[in-house]
């Protein structure tokens, strides 16, 4: 049995993975929303930002365990799926950003004409694959969760939204694309950090 202390610790990665997840999407469209990828690559500011995003995957990664194990059992067979896909996506997001941040600056020295070309073969598939499995998975925990009913419902809303948002402004390339999704992390974090696990459950137990 997992202890109500570990659950509360997974419930504050969940709030700062989800705070820098939502932040940093703010600050890389200030840093380098406008510039080429050659430019923003070669900025002394983007292993600094891609080395955070790596930090936030990993807080979120942390978090999700805690969110998951916390409704378990009301969100039945969708929450296990909702949690596998969100992992698998999360855990894809974090391999791409540290590439991204120790890869990127390399490759902006060696082939820098390889960042004005467009990704396609493989490099194409698995940035596709990322991105879909990352939202996707989100997307259904958002749905788990309003079904166990046990972190707060708005919250679990947010994140359904946040995630398709996520997922299109990614492919049409428009800045702020998680600032909603790691809002509603944040949020359901914060509910696991401040209540903790027994509360939440009376909580959820008293609503129905």
């Amino acid at each position: 049995m997992v202890s109500s202390n570990l659950l509360r610790w997974s419930g504050l990665a969940a709030l700062v993975g989800g705070v820098l997840f939502a932040v940093l999407s703010i600050l890389e469209f200030l840093f380098f929303g406008g510039q080429s990828d050659s430019a923003a690559v070669a900025s002394s500011a983007w292993l600094i930002v891609e080395v955070a995003y790596v930090l936030a995957a990993t807080l979120l990664i942390l978090g999700l365990v805690g969110l998951y194990i916390l409704q378990a059992e009301p969100a039945g067979k969708l929450g296990l799926i909702a949690f596998l896909v969100a992992l698998t996506g999360t855990v894809m997001l974090a391999g791409a950003d540290w590439s991204a941040a120790f890869f990127g600056p390399w490759v902006a020295e060696a082939a820098p004409e390889l960042l004005v070309a467009e990704p396609a073969g493989t490099m194409a598939a698995g940035i596709t694959l990322t991105l879909v499995l990352f939202a996707l998975g989100w997307f259904l925990f958002g749905l788990a969760s309003l079904r166990a009913g046990v972190l707060p419902r708005g919250s679990a809303l947010l994140l359904v939204v946040g995630a398709v948002l996520a997922l299109v402004l990614a492919f049409l390339e428009l800045p702020f694309e998680a600032v909603a999704q790691g809002a509603a992390v944040a949020w359901m974090g914060y509910a696991l950090w401040s209540h903790g696990a027994d509360e939440l459950s009376l909580i959820a137990e008293a609503a129905m």
